[in-house]
């Protein structure tokens, strides 16, 4: 009884699976390693995934929209370089964090424009501006690693009553996202452009002016992800943000979110994001090779969308099955 309970609870709410997986994790990892279950472990592990899970919220509305941006990383690193190289000019660090923030935000929106504007495959658009964002950076800089202020650790190291900034700051994100979601038009919108873009357009609802829009608010909790993350390593290094987009959209679709679009919730991409970041931790764990870490990700990642695709085959299947009856009754 309990166990068809927590299927049902599962089947309902899909976030509950990834919720459970973690969980499980969790306990194997504490019995390998008794220092895992600590009050300090359990909040390094939420600052480590504190800047997956910030970009994974902004990625969880464009793949609800049945879009993707690979662009995402690009724009962490093009948005730190320019954070990085405002500070030396200017040393003012409100002027350096307004500007960057409406960069990385207007990155995003441009990346929804081209996709509408050009009918082209959010893949295949994104794939481009990635190459356009991470040379600009990369010119910008000229491939220097360059350090930030020390008063800028604060953001990524520092803490507030005891809780570290990062998680704050993931915490501020989620609810934000939670509440754009479920309570503002943006998200309803989302869901049903996910769900049938025609049927959307049909119904006029603005299908451009929501899909900018949701690129937008990507690139600017990316934005704030980038600064985190300058923060916490100390200065701006040109593998910055390289292969992030991966683990982040791995995140996303671990939590729930439908890669044809229509569903998804927030908390389940931070939770599928906590769950990366358990694997790695695990893996160090174990001492492999750092090599390893990589075809993980990409395993689980392969998994994931085997597991997405399984399940909307059985859900149409489902469909079907209750169309025929109705037809045959």
């Amino acid at each position: 009884m309990l166990l068809k309970g927590l299927r049902d609870i599962a089947s309902r709410q899909k976030w509950v699976a990834i919720a459970m997986a973690t969980i499980v994790l969790g306990g194997i990892l504490s019995v390998v390693s008794p220092v895992f279950l600590t009050l300090s472990n359990f909040q390094a592990i939420l600052v480590q995934a504190s800047v997956t899970s910030i970009m994974a919220i902004g990625m969880t509305f464009i793949i609800l929209t049945a879009g993707i941006d690979i662009s995402v990383g690009a724009i962490l690193f093009v948005t730190s370089a320019l954070f990085a190289q405002l500070m030396i000019s200017t040393e003012s660090y409100l002027l350096a964090f307004g500007v960057t923030i409406i960069c990385a935000t207007s990155l995003g929106a441009l990346n929804g424009i081209l996709v509408i504007r050009f009918a082209v495959s959010p893949l295949i658009t994104t794939l481009a501006t990635y190459s356009i964002y991470r040379g600009a950076a990369i010119h910008l800089t000229g491939a220097q690693n360059i350090p930030v202020p020390r008063e800028m650790g604060f953001l990524g190291n520092g803490r507030i009553l005891g809780v570290p900034v990062p998680i704050l700051i993931l915490i501020a994100v989620t609810i934000l996202g939670i509440y754009v979601l479920n309570r503002t038009r943006l998200g309803v919108y989302a869901r049903a452009i996910g769900n049938s873009e025609r049927s959307a357009k049909e119904t006029n609802l603005p299908v451009g002016r929501v899909t900018v829009a949701i690129y937008a608010f990507s690139g600017f909790v990316t934005g704030i992800a980038g600064l985190v993350l300058l923060a916490r390593v100390g200065g701006l290094q040109s593998g910055i943000g390289i292969g992030i987009e991966f683990t982040v959209i791995a995140a996303v679709i671990l939590g729930g979110t439908k890669l044809t679009g229509g569903s998804g919730t927030v908390i389940g991409s931070v939770i599928g994001a906590i769950f990366l970041v358990l694997i790695d931790n695990g893996l160090n764990l174990m001492n492999a090779s750092p090599y390893i870490y990589d075809i993980v990700r990409g395993s689980v990642l392969l998994a994931a969308v085997a597991i997405d695709r399984y399940s909307a085959v059985r859900q149409r299947a489902a469909l079907d099955a209750q169309r025929a009856s109705l037809i045959a009754s």
